[in-house]
């Protein structure tokens, strides 16, 4: 079963849609900058009525919870609130931590959609030359997910599937500079960061699907969903 009707939960229906004993929580707050306090109490009574229903519970989190400039933020503190109540109140649930996920999505909101909308339209827009952002296909999230719970590897804990290296927003301008054919505009400013995430887990269970996460990966997945 599936709540939702997103990238997330698109791209889960073909493994879990038909199974009645997995609950996959897909919907709730998508915009990692949201701030209103009953977007995220509305997502939280969601939750609690899918635990009440007793199944394994897929939910998904943010890899940004082990990123220390965003410790405090609300969509961060809201996820971690989140995880505890998962693990308090079911007996069988998996927590997938995830970063930028890339898709077919009009969200104006994620990284990849502002740079390619930005881009488009010839606006000078800021780059943190220090910064760096993980991004992984959301096709790919959902195949290594499916068989992370497959294997019982994801079980009562929380897992990352993200890819094993994050990428220079500078770098990732050019790429998008390359794959639209068009000019970026845009101002250097020496600021930013990065942080470690954990994917051995996730990483096996790629392997095992058929999945080459390999250093050409961002530049496919920006030619994948941007290349006109």
């Amino acid at each position: 079963m599936i709540i939702g009707n997103g990238l997330l939960a698109r791209a889960y229906a073909p493994y879990l849609a038909d199974n009645q004993d997995v609950l996959v929580f897909a919907s709730g707050v998508s915009n990692s900058r949201e701030t209103d306090p009953e977007e995220f109490a509305r997502e939280r009574r969601m939750l609690e009525k899918a635990l009440a229903q007793g199944k394994q519970l897929v939910y998904f989190s943010s890899c940004s919870i082990a990123d220390p400039d965003q410790a405090n933020a609300p969509y961060v503190l809201h996820k971690q609130a989140q995880e505890q109540l998962i693990a308090e109140r079911a007996s069988r649930y998996a927590i997938f931590r995830l970063p930028q996920v890339v898709g077919r999505i009009d969200n104006p909101h994620t990284l990849t959609n502002y740079l390619y909308q930005t881009i488009s339209s010839g606006d000078v827009f800021h780059v943190w030359t220090k910064a760096r952002r993980n991004l992984i296909d959301v096709d790919d999230v959902a195949a290594i997910g499916a068989r992370l719970l497959q294997r019982g590897d994801a079980n009562n804990r929380v897992t990352n599937i993200a890819c094993p290296y994050s990428v220079a927003i500078l770098d990732l301008v050019r790429i998008f500079e390359a794959v639209m054919d068009r000019r970026a505009y845009f101002d250097l400013i020496e600021s930013g960061g990065s942080y470690q995430i954990d994917v051995a887990l996730a990483m096996s269970a790629a392997a095992e699907a058929g999945i080459i996460i390999d250093d050409n990966y961002i530049n496919q997945l920006i030619r994948k969903y941007y290349a006109d």
